[in-house]
């Protein structure tokens, strides 16, 4: 009966009941949403699973073959089963609070989804398949345009992130050069193209740029800071730009930044668009700044850039989807013979996506994921998300601020005036909050507030409900923690982070409380350390506390390096037992010493002082014990060595010739009769002397002649009446 329905399909057969069921089968992508949903949720289920025993956990080993792997037909039940495994073996941190897969709502399913559509558009006819993506790519780009206030763009959606930058700057290069088709790198042997980067920022941006068109590393222009430390000195972009003219250089490309990584400076996009104006220089922007568009709310305009890119993937915390490249065809693009084979000499259009390879029916389907998420949320839900990730932005910046904190970043934005221009204000806003614990009155920290900045961010990482806090670390700046909701924004729309700041401010100020007593305590105790004689202070690698201590008592100034590391690991094992902050560690020289972490306001560094090297005195007793018990073995053994070589040396000639001689042995036997069994030895551990053991085989012979006695004096009688019977008789 369970069979029915297999068999009413197979048939042909409707069943009456089912007429949507069919309707849905008609359809070009009939069940495929179902199954994708399916498929999902049970990889969630089965990944994130927490009340799940033991036994069910524990599933049957691959099996992996020595050889050539050449698998057999699976069943897709089999093959989810060897993914839940995959993904679960492959964490790298088994014990972590978060599943390894995140929920997923609908608009996730629906990226998702997407992806299993297009795979299906490579079944379709190629002009088919190209006349549906440039459908797809048209109105994504148009929602994505007004989305983010963006004006007379074409758009290029790509996965890597670098992707539409190598390409805008490949146009470019066909554009400056016109033999750059035929000649390939030859074309700008006499003149190098200059790229322009601040230093600030990441150096593997232009670094891939030249490995992928493979352009020298001469052709990056590093530009320095300005003057207030943030963001790109534009008079000395102005400044190179008019050397490279000189020097017969063709300026291309300005690399400009609002709101990026890691501290989230922005450059003036008014005065950078002017100066590459003047100097017909293409002007690239990128960062997380770009997404206040979305967020403003006014009927403005983002015309200043040249290309922008947006990666709507992070900002909408929805994985899967493509990023954006929105740019502009430079004008005079100039067609040599070659292009002009390729495509239409009349369309400019043409002639660039023949040179550059930005346009074309099968990159154009990439728009599709984020074709769908828009479509599934809706452009104003995408917007409140953007928002609630600046309101957490500011929300933490508040919380810092107050906190005493040294902020490194400008003020998140999202709150702007109805007076301020969209440009003006992404201009100024940094979309993360960039912070450290750091001394007043310094620029850049000393190194031991590095470890301290690091200590910070890893506790604030594993409280379970604070937010992401990432660790970075910079050239100008050191160690610097860094809060980003942008990265991967929250499921929530317009809801509040998951804590709100006062609880987030409580726990922000336990954690500060610890790291400022630790810093006005750590110069009493190197005081009171150099008043110990029998404790050295060691400089420990990458370590928070308030340092680190050897304990090496008088005398032991020669000691060997094991020596030293076995007292000093012996007296941490003693001190974890009073307390858990001492550890175990090893100096800048190799040697173990005691490290000393974290500490409270109401902490007696003297106190602790006392309490290591009274245990240190302890464990060098024992350790003294040990060494003197040691030396007495080892000379008892030495000597009872000596003893036994002699005695065998000795008896050679009795019993190592004559006595193994069958006839002569019986002569000799009865001549000489053999001694005793020899000598034993045994060594008094009290005195530390070797004695021999002949008072405990006397003692034994006496013993066993005692016990003897009196079973003879015992025995029965009837024992000895055989014997005396015969002699009657006789």
């Amino acid at each position: 009966m369970g069979d029915s329905p297999a068999s009413e399909a197979e048939s042909g057969k409707p069943s009456p009941n089912d007429e949507n069921h069919l309707d849905t089968d008609r359809r070009p992508f009939g069940g495929l949403e179902f199954q994708v949903s399916e498929v999902v949720g049970r990889l969630e289920a089965g990944v994130n699973a927490q009340d799940v025993t033991e036994e069910e956990k524990k599933r049957e080993s691959r099996k992996i073959s020595t050889g050539f792997f050449e698998p057999d037909e699976t069943s897709m039940d089999e093959i989810l089963k060897d993914l839940e495994d995959l993904v679960l073996k492959t964490d790298p941190n088994c014990e972590n609070i978060e599943p390894p897969l995140l929920p997923t709502d609908a608009v996730t399913r629906a990226a998702i989804l997407s992806h299993s559509i297009s795979a299906l558009f490579g079944r379709l006819e190629r002009s088919h398949a190209a006349r549906f993506g440039a459908t797809i790519s048209c109105e994504t780009t148009r929602w994505m345009s007004h989305m983010f206030r963006l004006k007379d763009y074409n758009a290029y959606y790509h996965q890597d992130h670098l992707e539409g930058l190598v390409r805008v700057t490949r146009m470019l290069l066909h554009h400056k050069y016109p033999r750059y088709l035929e000649d390939g790198a030859l074309a700008f042997t006499n003149r190098l193209p200059c790229i322009y980067s601040c230093v600030a920022s990441p150096l593997g941006i232009v670094q891939h740029l030249c490995r992928q068109l493979s352009l020298p590393l001469a052709c990056i222009r590093p530009v320095p800071v300005n003057s207030s430390g943030k963001g790109m000195d534009i008079e000395a972009l102005d400044r190179l730009c008019e050397e490279d003219v000189a020097a017969n250089r063709i300026p291309l490309l300005v690399l400009g930044e609002v709101g990026a990584p890691p501290l989230g400076w922005s450059t003036p996009l008014v005065t950078l668009s002017a100066v590459c104006k003047t100097r017909n220089i293409y002007l690239h922007v990128q960062g997380h700044a770009l997404a206040l568009g979305a967020v403003s709310g006014r009927d403005q305009s983002i015309t200043l850039p040249d290309s922008v890119t947006l990666t709507p993937g992070q900002w909408f915390g929805v994985p899967g989807l493509p990023t954006v490249t929105f740019y502009r065809i430079p004008e005079q693009i100039t067609a040599n013979d070659h292009s002009k084979g390729v495509s239409a000499p009349s369309s400019r259009e043409g002639a660039l996506a023949a040179l550059a390879g930005l346009a074309g029916g099968g990159l154009r389907l990439a728009a599709l994921p984020l074709w769908t998420c828009v479509r599934a949320a809706g452009t104003p839900r995408l917007a409140r998300r953007l928002a609630a990730a600046f309101r957490a932005a500011r929300a933490a910046h508040d919380v810092i601020a107050a906190a005493d904190l040294r902020l490194l970043s400008e003020w998140p934005g999202g709150d702007e005036a109805p007076n301020v221009n969209i440009v003006e204000a992404i201009s100024k806003a940094s979309a993360c909050v960039a912070f450290q614990f750091a001394p007043p009155g310094v620029e850049k920290p000393p190194p031991y507030y590095d470890k301290l900045n690091s200590w910070l961010g890893q506790v604030l990482q594993r409280e379970p409900d604070m937010i992401t806090i990432e660790v970075c670390e910079t050239e100008s700046q050191g160690v610097v923690l860094r809060y980003c909701p942008l990265e991967g924004a929250a499921a929530a729309d317009d809801a509040e982070p998951a804590r709100g700041p006062p609880a987030w401010s409580d726990a922000l100020a336990a954690q500060l409380g610890v790291l400022r007593a630790t810093v006005a305590l750590r110069a009493p105790f190197l005081a009171a350390l150099r008043r110990a004689p029998a404790l050295r202070h060691v400089h420990v690698p990458g370590w928070a506390g308030l340092g680190g201590v050897r304990y090496v008592p008088p005398g032991w100034e020669d000691a060997s390096a094991e020596e030293i590391n076995s007292l000093n690991r012996q007296l941490v094992e003693t001190l974890r037992a009073t307390d858990g902050a001492f550890s175990c560690g090893d100096g800048e020289d190799g040697l173990a010493c005691v490290r000393f972490g974290m500490v409270t306001a109401d902490t007696d560094v003297e106190e602790l002082l006392d309490l290591v090297e009274n245990a240190g005195k302890e464990v060098e007793e024992s350790s003294r014990a040990l060494t003197n018990m040691t030396e007495v073995l080892k000379k008892g053994i030495e000597a009872a060595q000596a003893d036994i070589e002699r005695e065998n040396a000795e008896r050679l000639w009795q019993e190592g010739l004559l006595r193994r001689v069958p006839v002569v042995g019986r002569v000799v036997q009865w001549w000489a009769p053999a001694a005793g069994p020899p000598p034993g030895r045994r060594l008094h551990l009290a005195l530390g002397t070797l004695q021999t053991t002949d008072d405990v085989y006397r003692f034994v012979q006496k013993k066993d002649k005692e016990d003897s006695e009196p079973a003879r004096a015992h025995s029965p009688s009837r024992q000895v009446q055989p014997t005396e019977a015969p002699t009657e008789q006789s």
